[in-house]
Formats: C-alpha cells, sequence, structure tokens
C-alpha cells in the first residue's frame, strides 16, 4: 500500500515537472517573438522616418550605379555607355605623296555660306576644295545673316580666323578680304550645281576666269561630299572641317565650361531634338502639333520665298520618315534603349516649338534636363534641372556628349 502511494507521488511530481518545462518553453517562445516583432517594427518606422525627412539630393555620381545589384545589370550598364566600335576606320587628312603645291591664283571666290551653323560648316569646307579645283584665292566666307535666324555674326565671331587661314595656307590662297580695287568690279554670279563633279568646277568654272577677277558663290552647298572626288580633295575637305574650322576661343572655352560641369553629374546624353519651329515649317511636320501651332507652321513656309516647297502633306512626310521624332517619342525611345530616367540629359537645340508643353513628357522622363542657359552661366551651382528651360545648340557640347543622339 505504502509502495503504491509513493509511485503516484512520483508520477504526479514527474508530470508537474513536465508541464513547468513546457510552460517555461511557450513563454520563453512567446516572449522572443513579441520582442522581435518590437524590434522589427521600431528598426522599420525608424527607416521609413529617415527616408522621408532625408531632403532630396542630385547626385554628383552617375546613380543608376547605385542601383545596380548583379553582374548583368553592371554589365548592360557598361555597354550603354561604351564608345561606338571604330571598326579600323582610321582619321584620314593627311595629304598623299602625290599632292602637289597649290597653284598660281587666276582670281577671287566670293563665298556667300547658307543655312544654319552644321550647313555652313560643310559648305565652306566644300568651298576650300572648290577654290583648290579652279586655282582662286578664297575670300574668307560671309556667315548668313539672311536666314530664319536673323544671326549677325561674322566668321571671326564663330570661327577662329587666324588658325583657318594659315593651317590651310599650303592647300588654297585664303585672305580676309577683298582687295579695295576689286570691290566695285563685276563679279561673275554663281549658285553651283549640286552633286557636280570635278570635271564641272576645273571646265566649266574655270572658264570664266577668262571674263572674270572675281566669282561670287550665291550659296555654299553644293554636297561635294558625293560626288567621287579625288582622294586629296576628299581630305582637303576632311582637313578643313576637322584642323582648320576651329571654333572661336571665346567658344571653345564656353564650350569646354559645358562639358566639365555636365560631365560632373556623370555619363551624359547630348540630345538635339530637331524640334525647332523653322524645322517643323520647312518639313511640314505637324504631328503631334494643335491646329493653331500647324497653322502658323504654314504661314511660316508660305512667307519665306526662298523656300520653294509650300503644299506639303504632313501624314505622308511623317509616313516617309521626313519628320523628327517628338520629344515624347525621343523619351519613350532612350527609355526603350534602357537608359535609367536618373540619366542626365543635355538638350542642345533652338528654342523648342511649343515650349514647356512639348517638352512636358520628355521631363517627365527624364527630369534631369540641362541647357546652355543652365550650365553656360557664371556660377557652377547654376548647372542643374530646373522648370524654366531655355534651349540652345551649342556644338562643342553636343560633339563631346558620352551619347549623342541626332535628328537628321
Amino acid at each position: 500500500m505504502q509502495r503504491r502511494r509513493l509511485r503516484v507521488s512520483s508520477l504526479s511530481l514527474m508530470r508537474w515537472l513536465l508541464s513547468c518545462a513546457i510552460g517555461a518553453i511557450a513563454l520563453g517562445a512567446l516572449m522572443a517573438v513579441h520582442q522581435c516583432e518590437i524590434g522589427c517594427r521600431r528598426w522599420g518606422g525608424e527607416l521609413r522616418w529617415a527616408q522621408e525627412l532625408a531632403p532630396p539630393k542630385l547626385s554628383k555620381l552617375p546613380t543608376s550605379t547605385q542601383k545596380l545589384g548583379g553582374a548583368k545589370e553592371v554589365s548592360q550598364f557598361k555597354k550603354l555607355w561604351k564608345p561606338p566600335s571604330r571598326r579600323d576606320f582610321v582619321p584620314c587628312v593627311e595629304p598623299t605623296s602625290s599632292y602637289l603645291p597649290r597653284s598660281e591664283s587666276r582670281g577671287y571666290l566670293l563665298v556667300y555660306a547658307n543655312g544654319g551653323l552644321n550647313q555652313m560648316r560643310a559648305g565652306i569646307c566644300d568651298m576650300v576644295a572648290v577654290a583648290r579645283l579652279i586655282n582662286a584665292t578664297l575670300v574668307v566666307p560671309r556667315l548668313d545673316k539672311n536666314s530664319f535666324w536673323q544671326d549677325s555674326s561674322n566668321f571671326s565671331d564663330v570661327f577662329d580666323e587666324e588658325h583657318f587661314i594659315h593651317s590651310l595656307s599650303s592647300d588654297v590662297k585664303i585672305i580676309k578680304k577683298l582687295p579695295k580695287e576689286l570691290k566695285g568690279t563685276t563679279k561673275a554670279i554663281m549658285q553651283f550645281r549640286s552633286w557636280s563633279g570635278v570635271e564641272y568646277y576645273q571646265d566649266e568654272i574655270s572658264r570664266l576666269w577668262d571674263d572674270y577677277l572675281v566669282i561670287l558663290a550665291a550659296k555654299s552647298d553644293s554636297r561635294l561630299a558625293n560626288n567621287k572626288l579625288p582622294s586629296d580633295i576628299q581630305k582637303l575637305r576632311c582637313r578643313a572641317f576637322y584642323k582648320a574650322l576651329r571654333f572661336a576661343p571665346q567658344i571653345e572655352a564656353l564650350g569646354k565650361l559645358l562639358v566639365e560641369r555636365m560631365r560632373s553629374y556623370g555619363p551624359y546624353i547630348a540630345l538635339h531634338l530637331r524640334y525647332e519651329k523653322d524645322m517643323l515649317a520647312f518639313s511640314g511636320c505637324t504631328y503631334g502639333l494643335s491646329p493653331a501651332e500647324a497653322d502658323e507652321l504654314a504661314r511660316i513656309r508660305e512667307n519665306i520665298s526662298y523656300w520653294k516647297v509650300k503644299d506639303i502633306d504632313p501624314q505622308e512626310q511623317r509616313t516617309k520618315g521626313y519628320c523628327p521624332l517628338t520629344p515624347k517619342e525621343v523619351g519613350i525611345f532612350l527609355s526603350s534603349l534602357g537608359y535609367p530616367s536618373n540619366t542626365p540629359v543635355y538638350v542642345a537645340a533652338g528654342e523648342i516649338y511649343g515650349g514647356d508643353s512639348h517638352m512636358a513628357e520628355l521631363e517627365a522622363r527624364f527630369p534631369i534636363l540641362m541647357s546652355k542657359t543652365q550650365c553656360g552661366s557664371s556660377r557652377a551651382a547654376d548647372c542643374h534641372p530646373s522648370v524654366d528651360h531655355k534651349y540652345t545648340i551649342d556644338q562643342k557640347q553636343v560633339n563631346q556628349g558620352d551619347e549623342v543622339l541626332y535628328h537628321t
């Protein structure tokens, strides 16, 4: 009887000890979970608070790299900014061993360059080659002052005139002004036939020296690049374009400043939208414009006498690919290429037609839009995105962009 009571007491004690152990384990687990919840909630709350109160910053580094995690993403980012392959092409400006010294001049070639900055640069280089072909002394070209832009700049305001003259002295004789005694002389006024070859200039045009001392080229866009020119003449055009036709020192300095300030934000895109009023009016491209804007462009085209084509079908132009992309389409295009929204974009162009109303969707996708008005300020701190954009062209900035997108 006594043994049975001892067994019951021992069993009860064991049950009690087991219940206490289970209770202790459960209580410990409960306390651990509760403490973890408190800690995690507190950490999460502190993180959210820090994120909400941290002031927005425009990083001086390419912020897109800060979000790259895997090796594949890093590789894709580097590929976006990788310079295009040269495919074994090399500069081709030095004359061949058979290149002859310049011949004695037979007369003077006056040139009125026409078009925008790029067109005038190309045209001037063509006229250097023409002067060589017809044995002319080239008078420093006169820039277009009667075009849509009404720019009053002279050659020396835009280009380094002394460098232009001296760097080509072995190829063509160049002078700043026509001699005084020839200012009143009768001139042969010509519009050189576009797409013409060497024979046209050396035969038909050179014959004019028999009757005239001065030939005036009323426009410079003769498009020599497409006409099977001798190698040394093509190389002369390239020397003129890439070596001789250098920007004036003050423009070079401003361009260098702009590039340095833009690159302080990391790699950037230099974007020429080709969406200015004159471009749209000339081409008849009205996609995305209001009826009032389309009517304004039609009136401009009608009132400019030297624009020969007046009646243009906008839809046909766009279907044939003759129209620039709209700013909205450019934004979609850049995003599709993989550029992140925090990529700095330098907008190099004249005043965008429609202003902020047409730039809004591009700016929504790429808010870090810059222009010369901002980055060309005397204060470096002014080089940052702002709501009031004034878009102006800067050729040097475009040429030195990490990526260049240019509508032709």
